[in-house]
């Protein structure tokens, strides 16, 4: 067998697998899509893509309410009114404490930064009755503007952020930064004009993944949401499944689809550059 022959294989074997994965993982999805298309018994009939009575039934209910003021697209709306501003805040604050970790000195910063590295080994679980034991006492629970879930992320809580942008922040010159002092940059016009520019990656990662996190989020409006009008997304989900009167499953998957919609748009937009921000950070110059 000769070496171009070798190649060829060698090209047909890897993408045969790579294509057999790629379906592997992508199958479920478009299941997914294919069931709110399905009546609820042709759902658990087989594994099958092509529905064989396609209805829209399973759309048309996603968009009735279950009674007050909610339905899905006021879900929607409550959703990002906060998703919005946690990524916001949470990029301002991530990347202000790795750039203080990063790049100065001062006194107890060995240990702050080890106290940091030391809450990625927390789990949520054990901060929700604290934190909802002072968002309590503070009348924050149940607030008009979700200011429990929105006002932590002003502080850098997400830790892997942070060590994250430090990760990236260590293969960016620190000669930019002496040559932007010379030209008379003070500390944030340094910080904005030549650092932030220099982690767009690891920040879009950051962001892509705070999105879709706090999209996603359940715990957090379970705790501090109790009013229905204020109801997010991952909420109504929950409510799309009526236990009384039975699972309608082509009603329940549509709403989980039409809930994801804007998380697949948002990933597959910053796509090259969230890949680019996650193997970067991951490796240091």
């Amino acid at each position: 067998m000769t070496l171009q022959t070798k190649k060829i294989v060698s090209t047909i074997l890897k993408y045969t697998v790579l294509i057999f994965v790629g379906v592997f993982m992508v199958y479920p999805l478009l299941w997914m899509i294919s069931a709110t298309f399905k009546s609820n018994n042709e759902i658990f009939s087989g594994i099958g893509l092509i529905a064989k009575e396609p209805t829209l039934e399973g759309y048309k209910k996603a968009f009735q309410g279950f009674g007050g003021d909610i339905n899905l697209i006021k879900s929607l709306i409550n959703t990002y009114s906060y998703v919005l501003p946690k990524v916001i805040f949470t990029i301002i604050s991530s990347v202000i404490t790795a750039y203080g970790f990063g790049r100065f000195k001062f006194k107890g910063r060995n240990f702050l930064f080890s106290v940091l590295m030391g809450t990625l080994f927390l789990p949520q679980v054990v901060l929700n009755v604290p934190q909802f034991i002072l968002f309590n006492k503070l009348g924050w629970v149940d607030s008009p503007l979700y200011l429990p879930i929105i006002v932590p992320t002003l502080f850098a809580i997400v830790t892997y952020f942070v060590f994250m942008l430090i990760q990236f922040l260590r293969n960016v010159p620190v000669e930019l930064e002496e040559a932007a002092k010379i030209d008379g940059c003070n500390v944030v016009q340094t910080l904005v004009k030549v650092i932030v520019p220099m982690l767009k990656p690891a920040i879009v990662s950051c962001a892509l993944f705070q999105f879709m996190w706090s999209s996603n989020d359940f715990m957090g409006p379970l705790l501090y949401v109790q009013t229905p009008s204020r109801y997010p997304a991952a909420y109504f989900v929950k409510l799309s499944m009526d236990a009384d009167n039975g699972f309608q499953w082509n009603r329940v998957l549509a709403v989980s689809l039409i809930s994801i919609v804007p998380s697949l748009i948002v990933f597959f937009c910053a796509q090259s550059t969230f890949v680019d921000g996650i193997t970067a950070g991951g490796v240091k110059g």
